[in-house]
């Protein structure tokens, strides 16, 4: 029965309908750029929606407009060759990525990019597909290398760095682990610089190990969680052979850089005006 009412939903999402003003709206004045990508942020597909959360329906109408009004969606492996300055990209070029690697993609945003011959790119907790032990399901590594074959790719939100924790004794003050050095209650201190750095290499090593050994990955980039990075966390992170940096800026992507802007497309105060008017806003 579950897996009928899935099917059902991604019907209704590949088939919902879209208004002709919707549809003409970039025809009529078309984003159109050159040289320039376009990367959409989303997180966690549910009918239920929320914060960082869309319906199925909702996301189908973002990937029609996509289809309808002239972008091209590329992967982001051709989008990190283009900003290093080793391939060019087409007109109207967006890329789609996921963070947190739940199994929404797989059951909802797959098949819906899938009638368009779109892929995505989904940035994973490493610890979460190894241990499973989270609340909302995430993707196994089987599910990864299936979708892998299918054009679509898996990289970095780090292994274990993806929450919030106490920065001082009183846990008043808290912050990303990721850019923060923790305190730690067994100590009764917070970190300091050096075990801070090594407890976030130690992360991004692990990580960039497993990638490769699950699934070969020859390409290496990271979305930082939260959003929330420094330049030692970087320069740490291209020690473990990371080289592409994805951030919660918005802003459209030329090439020569190694941090990139994202446009976030998955919260449910995006309507499908408001989504092609976001796009014509970053395409100018």
């Amino acid at each position: 029965m579950k897996v009928i009412a899935a099917l059902l939903v991604i019907a209704i999402a590949i088939t919902w309908p879209v208004s002709q003003y919707q549809l003409n709206a970039a025809t009529n004045k078309p984003a159109h750029y050159k040289n320039k990508v376009i990367v959409l942020m989303y997180h966690h597909i549910d009918e239920k929606e929320s914060g960082a959360t869309i319906s199925p329906s909702r996301f189908g109408t973002h990937m029609k407009l996509l289809k309808e009004n002239g972008y091209n969606v590329i992967s982001v492996e051709q989008f990190a060759d283009f900003m290093k300055k080793k391939g060019t990209v087409p007109d109207n070029a967006v890329v789609i990525t996921f963070d947190d690697g739940y199994e929404s993609f797989d059951q909802y945003a797959v098949p819906i990019m899938k009638k368009y011959n779109f892929v995505g790119t989904h940035f994973i907790i490493g610890a979460s597909s190894d241990k499973q032990n989270v609340h909302t399901k995430h993707l196994t590594w089987d599910t990864m290398r299936k979708l892998k074959g299918e054009g679509n790719s898996f990289y970095s939100h780090t292994y274990n760095l993806h929450e919030y924790a106490a920065l001082d004794k009183k846990g008043n003050k808290k912050g990303p682990v990721l850019s923060n050095p923790i305190y730690l209650p067994d100590k009764g201190r917070v970190e300091t610089k050096k075990e801070y750095m090594a407890r976030v290499e130690a992360d991004a090593q692990l990580m960039e190990k497993r990638l490769k050994e699950e699934l070969n990955n020859s390409y290496q980039m990271i979305a930082f969680p939260f959003g929330s990075y420094t330049s030692s966390v970087k320069q740490l992170e291209k020690n473990a052979g990371v080289n592409l940096f994805f951030t919660t800026r918005p802003g459209i992507n030329r090439s020569g850089s190694d941090e990139v802007f994202r446009l976030n497309a998955g919260t449910p105060v995006l309507s499908a005006n408001k989504f092609l008017d976001m796009m014509k806003k970053y395409g100018r």
